[in-house]
């Protein structure tokens, strides 16, 4: 049922045009048989030119509510139809995978029964034999998301997640009188300030997959980024943003 409303929807032009076609011609045949009828004398006739005068005005109310219908479709049922688009041909997966670095363990010394020689520079030996302390990363506290309005939402990726390359943006953009939704940055690669990144969509998205943003540039400028989803109703109005946090890593270079 869905995709016979899209078709509708694609060929509406050339089904306004149809009802049109045939509107006048359902006009023409009631103006012959008018004529006819005024300019017979039989009674007959008459009664015949009568029924195609009313078959033809019939005919004419069927093509008008026939393009009415067409256009009920195509304006208010199939804007509300949710996408059916598949993903792009970048496979799903994981968007980041963070492999934790294991701290080395220092390798225990045998004990031996000997007598140890008396140490000429003992503090020099406990300096080279005692492993340093590993130093853990320090969390940076970052703001939660805020994405009040449930038709403009963020499923992935989670506030907070950190990146070093290019990642998949899952969620919703449907709002009433949908017109496109776009990406929009604010950090340090964009002087604190909101900046659209990437090109606008002009298709609707429920739970589906939104876009993929490349962090060519962004990475240059590592750091904490607001990032937030904008839907735009066909008349320029906004709705409520879908704002997370992400921090964006300088890529890891190749091993030589």
């Amino acid at each position: 049922m869905a995709s016979f409303i899209r078709l509708i929807e694609q060929f509406a032009i050339v089904l306004y045009a149809a009802c049109l076609v045939g509107v006048i011609w359902s006009i023409r045949s009631a103006w012959l048989a008018w004529r006819e009828r005024s300019s017979t004398l039989y009674s007959l006739e008459r009664e015949t030119a009568a029924a195609r005068i009313g078959r033809a005005v019939l005919s004419g109310l069927a093509f008008v509510g026939l393009g009415a219908v067409i256009f009920f479709v195509a304006s208010f049922v199939a804007p509300t139809l949710p996408t059916d688009e598949p993903p792009t041909s970048t496979p799903p997966g994981p968007l980041v995978t963070l492999t934790p670095t294991s701290t080395p363990v220092p390798t225990p010394t045998p004990e031996t029964t000997a007598t140890p020689e008396p140490s000429l520079n003992p503090t020099l030996i406990g300096v080279a034999t005692t492993e340093p302390p590993t130093r853990q990363p320090t969390s940076i506290p970052l703001p939660s998301a805020q994405c009040p309005d449930p038709r403009v939402q963020i499923s992935a990726p989670g506030n907070g997640q950190v990146f070093s390359s290019s990642f998949q943006v899952y969620g919703t953009a449907n709002i009433e009188n949908f017109g496109f939704y776009k990406f929009v940055l604010n950090g340090p690669a964009t002087n604190s300030e909101e900046r659209t990144t990437g090109e606008v969509v002009r298709t609707p998205v429920v739970n589906n997959y939104l876009g993929t943003l490349d962090l060519t540039i962004l990475l240059e400028a590592p750091g904490t980024y607001r990032f937030s989803l904008v839907a735009v109703d066909n008349v320029g109005n906004e709705a409520p943003h879908c704002t997370i946090s992400l921090q964006f890593l300088p890529p890891t270079p190749a091993p030589h």
